[in-house]
């Protein structure tokens, strides 16, 4: 009953009282996190960004509650832009940890039958109480290492996958991203494209306590795709929002 206590309490929160929570929360959580918090820091400094790791965290902080909330149906200012650019039944919708990632499988459930990729945590009960949060009757979770069964499957019946490309534990291949190496999953959309299906580049960030939700680009089946130029527009997108990446996801 943890988690869903604790997410109950979260989803509540004001966002005067969010600000406060996480002051008083961040030197606590450094205590135990200092390493990551100097992993971070190192990797800012490697991209030569004038960003403190206290920044990201806070946006890590406040993006999550922002996209526990619109999970839980309560009212979160987005706005959604170029969504009529996505028309082929069959597509690949791929992102990054930006901004309040955590909305965009959701925003997809209209359109369809919604296979959502995902990694799990060490903790069962947390996995549990995620993949609860996360599936709707339109949204069915697939574990990352069980996705490339099921790709033809989605093809076959005109579904939608959803992947988070900067999350790469399986079968990942490395770009030069701010000046360090970070694994991107592009295998799994290439391929969807060459079977049939059109694979779309969207994200979220926040922009004056205002959530976009915004598709960049649209690759057409069999459209030759280039991971390299989608690594670049990776990097553009966080070039653009530094503060709001998930920089210890890599």
């Amino acid at each position: 009953m943890f988690f869903p206590i604790l997410a109950f309490f979260l989803g509540n929160l004001p966002n005067f009282l969010a600000k406060i929570l996480f002051e008083l929360l961040y030197p606590v959580y450094l205590l135990k996190f200092k390493k990551e918090k100097d992993y971070i820091s190192g990797r800012l400094k490697k991209a030569n960004l004038q960003i403190k790791p206290k920044e990201v965290y806070k946006n890590l902080f406040l993006n999550g509650l922002d996209s526990l909330k619109f999970l839980q149906n309560k009212r979160v200012p987005v706005k959604f832009e170029n969504f009529d650019l996505a028309q082929n039944e069959c597509v690949v919708f791929a992102s990054i940890h930006l901004g309040a990632f955590e909305m965009l499988h959701r925003v997809l459930e209209a359109r369809g039958k919604t296979n959502l990729v995902v990694s799990e945590f060490k903790n069962k009960k947390l996995n549990k109480f995620l993949r609860n949060l996360r599936e709707t009757g339109n949204i069915k979770i697939v574990k990352d290492f069980e996705v490339s069964q099921s790709l033809k499957n989605v093809i076959r019946n005109k579904e939608i996958l959803a992947v988070m490309a900067d999350q790469s534990k399986y079968g990942g291949e490395h770009f030069e991203i701010l000046g360090q190496s970070v694994p991107l999953f592009l295998r799994l959309p290439i391929a969807a494209n060459k079977l049939g299906a059109s694979v779309v580049l969207f994200r979220t960030f926040r922009k004056n306590e205002e959530h976009i939700i915004r598709i960049e680009r649209v690759y057409e089946p069999s459209s030759n795709m280039n991971s390299a130029e989608i690594a670049r527009i990776f990097e553009s997108w966080i070039l653009e929002y530094p503060e709001q990446w998930a920089w210890n996801y890599f």
